[in-house]
């Protein structure tokens, strides 16, 4: 207890003196400089850059880093210091950036605002070299406040794991890609995804939520997920590359600040309780690239049509009939079922006797792709039409695969299928199969041939397309369509015009309105009346004056039409009018006005200004 209040009853005193001391600084020039911690650095390593001002400054804006990648930024951190009885206060701002490319590159100055002016620190030129340089300080560093993250390759990173590395020519491989990490992540996100050259690849669902454990890796305990599944298939013989996963995590780690200074003000913030700090960096991380070695499958037997196929599957070989009648139709089904590239698995070629119709197969899929390879079932559908009688074979091939189990070949036969067609009944939809020239016979007007001379006009003799008649019938429609042009833009600039299409409308929006007060006025509804002439007479004059309703007042129309040489008389008994309306609504029900003086007078008014104004 005693130890805390000792602490706190200083950082009152030294606060109490801040104030006591004001506006008092050490006598020396505002300086605003930029440093690096080395100028020299490594593709794909870490460096600092830090902007430090030596007074009291705002507004600070940082330079684009636009050749490298930012992992940490800006951290700022604040010292003070007091000298003989004067204080003073730095600022500074600091960055960790790593380089991905090699080549020169400059970082341009940042800016500040000290005192009300803006001023500029000086440009920095790093250079980027292959692997891991010996660092070169920069003379002048201030060393930072604040040291580099602990992050790391080691830290937090993606490791590639596949079940096997030594398969044969189709043989499945499993690829998990796992985020394993020491440290706590507030997102990730995968930047690049792996191509699978020379592979053909199935995605293996996953949870969308990453799903963490506890796991040991290379002898080091990690909170480890899993980011990505996929079965993979070689499709040549040789040494494959199962390519890398790019990515980047935000990290929420813990900094501490370097204080190293005799200061007794920074000693005492030394303590562990304000030493520790907490940031969120961006981290790049990606894979090693893991090599497979794939051996060639043994050539198979002459017998054996082998087309790729790897795995351990069964075949199955139907018709839905034996017996049908010329154009009915019979369905020849094919089915796979097992586990390996069933996926792969191309539809087989049947040959039939030419008087056997048939489409391209119906094709229907349930594999579930799982560790391991794919497994399920692959079934094609033939739909074959006979279009003669009689007792036809279906010619079908063993199907040939490669068992890995056995490591050998396996043929499956199919049953031997036939199907026997007696003669239907004719339909239209039957194709006919042949014609010879007594079938087909050419009437005399069945085909009217081309004519290559010109068309003459069979009561004047002329060419037609010469007459002036034709010719004005095919410039009619050119015509036209240039009047319909210049009429619609025509409407769309004057439409455009809102104040233009205001004042043009204005004596047909006044005559509804005043249609309307009469109708009020005939059932003696008053106010509804009033209202309404009110209305026709303001608006007529907002409309005809093209005055925006926000900009509209007695004073701004008594302006406007003296303007127009409207008359004294009309201008008055405007406003009479409109003084009329407006105390006749709110004037008590004792008092009489004559409404029908109102409107009549109204009318006039508008008739007046109407023919004045055009």
């Amino acid at each position: 207890m005693m130890r805390w209040f000792i602490k706190y009853s200083f950082l009152l005193r030294v606060t109490a003196l801040i104030f006591l001391l004001g506006g008092k600084t050490l006598a020396q020039d505002i300086s605003f400089s930029a440093t690096a911690s080395s100028t020299t650095v490594g593709a794909g390593e870490q460096f600092q850059i830090t902007f430090s001002v030596n007074g009291n400054a705002s507004k600070f804006q940082a330079p684009t880093f636009r050749d490298f990648d930012v992992l940490m930024g800006p951290s700022q951190s604040m010292s003070t210091q007091i000298i003989n009885g004067s204080f003073s206060q730095s600022l500074t701002f600091t960055y960790i950036l790593i380089a991905q490319h090699e080549g020169t590159y400059d970082i341009p100055p940042a800016s500040i605002e000290v005192n009300g002016k803006r001023i500029q620190s000086n440009a920095l030129r790093i250079t980027v070299v292959k692997g891991n340089p010996p660092q070169q300080s920069q003379s002048g560093s201030s060393g930072g406040n604040q040291q580099t993250p602990g992050l790391d390759s080691k830290s937090v990173f993606i490791k590639t794991f596949v079940d096997r590395s030594n398969v044969l020519l189709g043989e499945a491989i499993t690829v998990t890609y796992k985020l394993c990490t020491k440290v706590n992540l507030v997102s990730y996100n995968i930047t690049k995804l792996p191509s699978f050259t020379g592979f053909w690849s199935e995605d293996i669902p996953i949870q969308q939520q990453l799903q963490f454990s506890r796991q040991t890796i290379d002898g080091v305990l990690y909170n480890v997920a899993d980011v990505k599944k996929v079965v993979i298939y070689p499709q040549r013989a040789g040494t494959l590359t199962v390519d890398p996963m790019e990515g980047e995590v935000i990290a929420r780690i813990q900094v501490k600040r370097n204080r190293n200074s005799n200061d007794p003000f920074d000693q005492f913030f030394n303590d562990p309780f304000f030493n520790n700090t907490i940031r969120d960096v961006k981290y790049p991380i990606k894979s090693e690239a893991v090599h497979v070695t794939v051996k060639d499958l043994p050539a198979p037997s002459a017998a054996c049509k082998f087309s790729g196929t790897v795995g351990k599957f069964n075949a199955e070989f139907s018709l839905d009939k034996k017996e049908t009648k010329t154009n009915d139709a019979v369905t020849l089904k094919i089915k796979f079922s097992g586990k390996g590239n069933i996926k792969l698995i191309d539809a087989p070629q049947i040959n039939l006797p030419p008087d056997i119709e048939t489409y391209d197969p119906k094709v229907t899929e349930n594999i579930n792709v799982a560790a391991g390879g794919s497994n399920g079932s692959k079934t094609f559908e033939y739909l074959l039409i006979p279009r003669k009688p009689g007792n036809y074979k279906i010619p079908l091939d063993a199907f040939c695969y490669f068992d890995l189990g056995k490591k050998d070949y396996i043929s499956i036969k199919p049953p031997d299928l036939s199907v026997t067609v007696e003669r239907g009944a004719e339909s239209g939809a039957a194709t006919v199969s042949g014609a010879s020239k007594e079938d087909i016979k050419m009437l005399n007007k069945d085909i009217r041939f081309i004519k290559t001379a010109p068309l003459h006009d069979p009561y004047s003799g002329k060419i037609i397309f010469l007459s002036p008649t034709f010719i004005v019938l095919q410039a009619f429609p050119f015509a036209a369509l240039l009047l319909i042009l210049v009429v619609r833009r025509k409407q769309i600039q004057q439409q455009s015009n809102i104040a233009l299409m205001r004042s043009r409308k204005a004596d047909s929006v006044a005559k509804k309105r005043l249609k309307t007060a009469k109708k009020f006025l005939a059932a003696n509804e008053k106010q509804k009346f009033l209202d309404e002439m009110f209305r026709a007479l303001w608006g007529f004059v907002a409309d005809k004056l093209r005055i925006p309703v926000s900009e509209l007042s007695r004073d701004r129309i008594r302006e406007e039409l003296t303007l127009k040489n409207i008359s004294d008389e009309i201008i008055t008994s405007f406003g009479e009018t409109v003084d009329a309306c407006e105390y006749a609504r709110f004037a008590p029900a004792s008092e009489d006005y004559r409404l029908d003086d109102i409107y009549n007078k109204g009318i006039y008014v508008i008739t007046v200004l109407d023919k004045s104004l055009r």
